[in-house]
């Protein structure tokens, strides 16, 4: 298997600096990804040969590895399509890890070695070889990473001998299956479905075109590899789920191509597969990206054409500069530390800011054309305006790390002349002040869930308010601690949504028509919506009464109070964890309540 030499001109990078990155640009970087991809199976084939010889010959590794490389040989440009499936990078680097001890899952090593079979089946069937490959079942089925899965109701291993279109497998003595699969040899991402069997399910492929730009995408739920992105995975797409997909996939690509032709060919050329993702509780709607899985988005069915263009500039954006992130340096290596991100309920370490940073550098492009684009859409202005200046910030905290190399300081003089000019244009007054609350509400609610004050201090302080002294200190040092990984939601940021996307609903919730709100909205994040602070912030109190620990509601007193901070609420607001820590201290010492705004009175103005 040959592998290329690359360069990228300052050019090219300073274009990606700034959010740019054309079709020429974006398919270098893909053929840089087949020589990562190449990298990456080599060196799981020298340390699996080296760490664990057994597992090697139990998985059948080394045929598998073989079968890849004489398609290789015969087809080299189907085959890369398959090199370059995005499960294979994600399967390539979790056996390194695991290899190497940086993993430790529960299944055989063999079978995790095993999952190349599925890779080299569809090489095989690719390139009309003959070959026999060894491959685990999962789940009763064999399959087949971006061509289909057969039903084989059986498990262990299976025998699988390809003869150009014909599968043979077989299950320890019984041959189970015999599967004829027409246009094998196709050059296509995937193999056509054929005559209905019901052992069969091809992997479904969405198409759209638009003023000749096609995009094309498999929606993959048969990768192996896909859970290896610990993400909640859609179990199977059934028919009229395709079709959902297929026409939010037409209104999507009909507003990324009106946006910009030339970003739309770019993502045309960039992405080629969807994880589908199932949604929960904690996220209707998820998007997500690994630099493992070059080409492919995880993604939650979109509820609209808006919201799936919106996730392939995202997405786009990631894969972009992971890919980039594979050629050159911008960040200094083994920096632990952790910092706020506002599109995250945790804490992110650098390189995690600046992924995110450049996402949404790409949505305020996006949301500032639909801006304009529509007139009167609220919720795009609401969109940009919090992007561009939560972008702004995050460079900020980056350029201020020390930790950019001398290109990821221009990388970041890049993106930073990008975002200015956002931010020098006009934002509505109302959408623009809710973008302001939306950034304060997700700040508090961060700090409220990660940041702990020194207890000393703080102990310090209870002892001093018990006794009617005044503040003996102003200083209270802080940590970041790890939390719960999660993206920003909350019934405040859902009730600015429907305020914006969908008003005569909202408004219906404001007369007190019935049944309009989720019942898990409070009636504090109610009245807070609907303008009425004073109402929200008695609520607010009454429920830290009955539950002092309710972080949220801590969140939403001092939203009430982030207009009035010359009145002694200036601690709730910009440091509301230690009136939190505070609060709870002084109950623990003396078994007094007190009231969270006469605490935030008393404290000085406090620096970490």
């Amino acid at each position: 298997m040959n592998i290329d030499f690359h360069r990228l001109a300052l050019a090219d990078f300073d274009d990606l600096a700034a959010g740019g990155g054309r079709t020429g640009l974006v398919l270098g970087l893909r053929r840089t990804q087949l020589s990562k991809r190449l990298l990456a199976l080599h060196a799981v084939m020298t340390d699996a040969t080296e760490r664990a010889p057994e597992a090697v010959a139990a998985s059948g590794l080394t045929n598998s590895y073989g079968v890849l490389a004489a398609s290789q040989r015969t087809v080299p440009e189907p085959t890369e399509a398959i090199l370059l499936s995005p499960g294979l990078g994600l399967w390539a680097m979790h056996c390194l890890r695991r290899l190497h001890g940086k993993a430790s899952p529960s299944n055989p090593l063999e079978e995790d070695l095993g999952i190349l079979g599925g890779f080299a089946v569809a090489a095989a069937l690719r390139a009309g070889l003959h070959a026999t490959v060894a491959v685990p079942l999962q789940d009763g089925d064999l399959l087949i990473p971006a061509v289909g899965r057969v039903r084989v109701g059986r498990t262990g291993w299976a025998t699988v001998r390809i003869e150009r279109a014909c599968l043979r497998l077989t299950v320890g003595d019984d041959e189970t299956t015999v599967l004829e699969v027409p246009n094998a040899t196709a050059t296509t991402p995937h193999l056509p479905a054929g005559p209905q069997d019901s052992r069969w399910r091809m992997v479904p492929e969405l198409v759209s075109v638009v003023n000749g730009r096609r995009i094309a995408l498999l929606l993959d739920d048969v990768d192996p590899a896909r859970r290896l992105l610990d993400l909640p995975m859609a179990r199977g797409t059934v028919t009229e789920d395709v079709d959902a997909w297929q026409q939010r996939l037409d209104g999507g690509w009909r507003i990324l191509d009106d946006y910009d032709p030339l970003i739309a060919e770019a993502v045309s050329a960039g992405l080629a597969t969807i994880f589908p993702l199932a949604a929960s509780s904690w996220a209707e709607e998820l998007s997500a990206s690994s630099g493992e899985a070059f080409g492919a988005v995880a993604l939650t069915l979109p509820r609209d054409g808006l919201s799936f263009a919106a996730a392939l500039v995202h997405e786009f954006q990631h894969t972009k500069l992971s890919a980039l992130l594979d050629l050159v340096a911008l960040l200094e290596p083994a920096d632990e530390r952790l910092f706020y991100a506002p599109w995250r309920r945790d804490p992110r370490p650098l390189p995690g800011l600046l992924q995110g940073a450049y996402a949404y550098l790409g949505l305020t492009g996006f949301w500032d054309y639909r801006r304009l684009a529509e007139s009167g859409d609220d919720f795009a202005h609401f969109e940009f305006a919090r992007w561009r200046d939560e972008v702004w910030r995050v460079l900020s905290t980056l350029r201020l790390s020390g930790t950019m190399t001398p290109l990821g300081m221009r990388f970041l003089d890049g993106m930073r002349t990008a975002v200015w000019a956002h931010r020098q244009k006009p934002v509505p007054n109302g959408p623009g002040e809710l973008a302001r609350q939306a950034a304060d509400d997700t700040r508090i609610a961060w700090r409220l869930r990660n940041v702990e004050p020194a207890p000393a201090q703080i102990a310090v302080l209870a002892q001093a308010w018990i006794e009617g002294d005044p503040p003996p200190i102003t200083r209270i040092p802080i940590r970041i601690i790890p939390g719960h990984r999660g993206l920003v939601t909350s019934s405040r940021l859902l009730l600015t949504h429907l305020r914006l996307l969908d008003p005569k609903r909202f408004e219906a919730a404001r007369q007190g028509v019935p049944h309009v709100l989720d019942a898990k909205v409070s009636a504090a994040d109610q009245a807070l919506a609907f303008g009425d602070a004073r109402t929200a912030a008695q609520a607010y109190k009454e429920e830290l009464e009955h539950e002092p620990d309710l972080l949220d509601s801590w969140a939403g007193l001092a939203l009430c109070r982030r207009q009035r901070l010359s009145s002694g609420s200036r601690a709730l607001v910009t440091r509301p964890e230690v009136v939190h820590r505070l609060h709870r201290r002084i109950e623990e010492l003396s078994g007094i309540r007190t009231d969270p705004d006469a605490l935030a009175a008393w404290l000085p103005e406090l620096v970490p």
